[in-house]
C-alpha cells in the first residue's frame, strides 16, 4: 500500500492504518502519545454537563510513545481498533476524574459530534496537543465554561491539522 502524502502511521486500522497529519505540527507535537483500553461505566456527572465521556481507568491502558501525562489534551479516538472503526477528534482529560471524586486516575475522552455507548468497547486515543493542566473549580457552571472553551480549542486544533473531516461526525480510517 502506497502511504499518502502527510499521513501518520500506526494511527489507524492496523499496523498499516493511516490519518492525516497535521500540517503546521512542530517535531514536539509530532511526538503523539497513544493509549488504549476498554471503557468503562463511569460516573455520568461530566454527561450532566453536557460532555459526555467515555473513561478508561489510567491503570488499565496500554500506553505507547511516551508517559501518559496528566492534563487536557486535543486528540483522536478510535473506537474498536482491531477492527477497523471509526476515528473521532476527541477533547481528553488524564488525571483525577474532571467532576469530581473519583478511584484514581483515568483517562476520560470526548468525542467530539458523536452520540455513542462505548462502555465495554476498546479505544485507542492518541493525544496530539496539551491543552492546559488539570485544576478545581468553583463549581459546575465553572467547569462547564472551561469544558466548552476545551472542547472549541480542540475543534480548532483539529481543523488547523486537517482532521476537519472527523468533524461533525465520523470517518473510517485511511487506508486499509
Amino acid at each position: 500500500m502506497t502511504r499518502p502524502t502527510g499521513a501518520l502511521p500506526g494511527a489507524g486500522r492496523g499496523p498499516g492504518g493511516l490519518v492525516p497529519a497535521p500540517r503546521r505540527a512542530d517535531a514536539d507535537r509530532l511526538r503523539v502519545v497513544r493509549a488504549q483500553g476498554l471503557v468503562v461505566r463511569g460516573a455520568g456527572r461530566a454527561e450532566l454537563l453536557g460532555f459526555p465521556t467515555a473513561d478508561v481507568p489510567a491503570a488499565a491502558l496500554a500506553v505507547r510513545g511516551g508517559a501518559l501525562r496528566d492534563g487536557f489534551w486535543a486528540g483522536t479516538a478510535q473506537v474498536d481498533p482491531a477492527g477497523g472503526g471509526p476515528v473521532h477528534v476527541a477533547c481528553v482529560s488524564v488525571g483525577a476524574p474532571v467532576c469530581g471524586p473519583g478511584g484514581g486516575r483515568v483517562l476520560e475522552a470526548h468525542l467530539l459530534d458523536a452520540d455513542v455507548d462505548l462502555v465495554g468497547r476498546s479505544l485507542l486515543v492518541a493525544l496530539h496537543l496539551p491543552l492546559r493542566p488539570q485544576r478545581v473549580f468553583g463549581g459546575a457552571g465553572e467547569l462547564a465554561a472551561q469544558l466548552e472553551r476545551d472542547v472549541a480549542a480542540t475543534r480548532r486544533w483539529a481543523l488547523g491539522a486537517g482532521l476537519g473531516g472527523l468533524l461533525g461526525g465520523s470517518v473510517e480510517v485511511l487506508g486499509g
